[in-house]
């Protein structure tokens, strides 16, 4: 019994060491588990935040208006041809990513915008081989297209509107049809809606004895997504592209995609003073603007996209049109896209300096849902230019600003130039918005001062047309503000443009955070990147008055940095590019930036 008792021990014994083995293995594999997934964690943290981000967050998007960027048959309007005959200059701007206001089939009412068929070229643009060419080019120089999807109307003149008068199969309800209300036998439109551009936005049709809708010009009528043919129809046309090879769209107008059901409810007056009855701002758009149903069509939307990002790896990207506050805009997020930030645009005006800036920008950084990216923009083909809102001598500061914040910078072609408005009589205005308003206030509104052919050098019609006349004015100082003439300048807009874009791409601009630094009544400055990245400082002078500073102070904490960027308006040695710039003590003018390595 004692032997037993001896040999069970022993047994027992083994046992327990073999448990204790057991635990210390498991022990060591979980320690191993969680030192590879923070090793994993911390690898895949460093690749999306500094060096494997979806292209469209590393890089510049560029705008082209193609009635305006080149002419490549001499009939005065650019055209695709064109635009493939000048992609190399997107790469001397370090830019890798295009994206193309409306080339598609239309009768021009709204240049582009009233669609007559969405998977065509329109003849003054070129054609579809055109466009499969410059996708293709634009690729085999490591740059990316991005297209309009204009989804919320068509033209009167596109197919399923001409079916819908009639009253033809699903055709019948593809629009927003009424009969309108009757008062003593006088049909009158169901409600007090305006359009964008001014006026009633209930058109009657004879043929059909009905209202249609239109939120733009009488010839767009608005699609209606209530039908799901609409919304199948619309993802087909996605499809199209996609299928081309297109990596990204710009969805325009997406607020205004759904109406309320009940369309016999008017909206309610904004009170804002000064503005006319007639005029869109007349009104708070309660019934027509940012409905909830958007939601699902954008998801349907990124589905499609997604199809085509898992058949070839390749992100495609999603960007959304509306001018609203954070509260709205970060909505799209969870939709799918991603909602440009307009309020560089909108809000801020010639007399605001860097409080007024960062305010501005803190309002979208603070603002972003958890995960999500901004996307900033200085100007469009809707608003007026730079040089028009702030003055000609802030345009490379501004440049400045917009490349060196955090988030997806947006360039409206021409302002890498610092091109100015030309001047158009109301005689020869072409944009409806501005003819809307009349000979007294088109200017307000005419979206053409903004819409210039691109200025490439100093010959015949700045080289952008052969034509002795081309769609809109040249504008008269093209002699000395041009490409050529600017490749050519050390200092001039498009060469610090160039510097910036390709400073943009180090790791530190990548980061996720933007630390102000000095900000007051005329500077705004702001730390970008890590002791790991590397640290850059940026100041600018956004205000009137000139301002001496001393930035030494955290979160800088540096007495010196190496310039890497000017603005290029200092007379100061001590300026130069590379030159070491103490901190303690520095003036800036109006208008003046200075990016240093610290």
């Amino acid at each position: 019994m004692k032997g037993a008792l001896k040999g069970r021990s022993k047994e027992g014994l083994q046992n327990v060491q073999n448990e204790k083995q057991n635990v210390n293995t498991i022990f060591l594999l979980v320690q191993l588990v969680v030192v590879l997934a923070a090793i994993g964690g911390y690898v895949w943290y460093g690749r999306q935040v500094h060096g494997d981000l979806e292209w469209w967050k590393t890089s510049v998007i560029y705008q082209i208006y193609p009635r305006s960027f080149k002419d490549s048959d001499g009939d005065g309007v650019g055209d695709l041809r064109g635009i493939i005959s000048k992609l190399d200059y997107f790469q001397y701007l370090n830019v890798k990513a295009i994206w193309l206001s409306p080339f598609y089939r239309s009768p021009m009412k709204d240049f582009g915008y009233d669609i007559s068929n969405h998977t065509d070229v329109d003849p003054i643009f070129g054609t579809l081989k055109d466009f499969d060419d410059l996708v293709k080019e634009s690729h085999r120089k490591d740059i990316k297209v991005i297209i309009d999807f204009v989804p919320n109307h068509t033209s009167d003149q596109h197919p399923w509107f001409q079916k819908s008068l009639k009253g033809t199969g699903k055709y019948r309800d593809y629009f927003m049809w009424t009969d309108g209300k009757s008062s003593f036998g006088v049909k009158k439109p169901p409600n007090n809606w305006l359009g964008v551009f001014g006026g009633e936005c209930w058109r009657w049709n004879e043929q059909r004895k009905q209202y249609y809708y239109h939120a733009f010009v009488k010839e767009q009528p608005d699609l209606n997504y209530r039908n799901p043919d609409v919304v199948k129809d619309m993802n087909d046309v996605l499809r199209f592209w996609m299928e081309r090879g297109v990596d990204g769209i710009r969805v325009d107008a997406i607020a205004k995609l759904f109406e309320s059901e009940d369309i016999f409810q008017d909206e309610p007056r904004s009170n804002r003073p000064g503005v006319p009855a007639f005029q869109y701002e007349y009104l708070t758009h309660i019934h027509t603007e940012n409905l909830p149903e958007i939601g699902d069509v954008i998801r349907g939307w990124r589905k499609v996209m997604d199809e085509y990002e898992a058949k070839d790896g390749q992100s495609r990207f999603m960007v959304a049109e509306l001018y609203d506050p954070p509260a709205i805009r970060n909505k799209y997020y969870n939709y799918g896209a991603v909602p440009f930030n307009f309020d560089l645009v909108v809000d801020l005006k010639a007399n605001c300096g860097g409080n007024c800036f960062r305010e501005a920008i803190s309002n979208e950084y603070d603002n972003l849902p958890e995960g999500t990216w901004p996307k900033f923009v200085l100007g469009n083909h809707d608003r007026k230019r730079v040089s028009k809102r702030f003055g000609i001598e802030y345009i490379n500061v501004m440049n400045m600003l917009l490349l060196t914040l955090k988030g997806t910078p947006t360039t409206y072609y021409g302002e890498e130039l610092g091109m100015e408005e030309i001047e158009v009589s109301f005689e020869d205005t072409q944009d409806p918005w501005g003819i809307n308003f009349g000979k007294d206030r088109y200017t307000e509104f005419s979206r053409d001062p903004c819409r210039s052919p691109l200025q490439w050098d100093a010959s015949d019609q700045s080289g952008f047309t052969t034509s002795s006349k081309p769609w809109l004015p040249v504008h008269p100082g093209y002699t000395t503000c041009n490409v050529q003439v600017q490749k050519n300048k050390k200092d001039s807009p498009l060469n610090i443009y160039k510097t910036l874009a390709t400073l943009r791409e180090a790791t530190a601009f990548q980061d996720p955070d933007v630390q102000f630094a000095v900000v007051d009544d005329d500077i705004l400055s702001y730390v970008r990147g890590t002791a790991n990245t590397g640290r850059y400082l940026v100041m600018m002078n956004l205000g009137r008055g000139s301002s001496t500073v001393d930035y030494t102070k955290d979160p800088v904490s540096a007495k010196n940095g190496r310039i890497v960027v000017n603005t290029g308006n200092f007379n100061e040695a001590k300026f130069n590019v590379g030159k070491s710039l103490s901190l303690s003590s520095l003036t800036l003018k109006p208008g003046q930036g200075v990016v240093l390595k610290l």
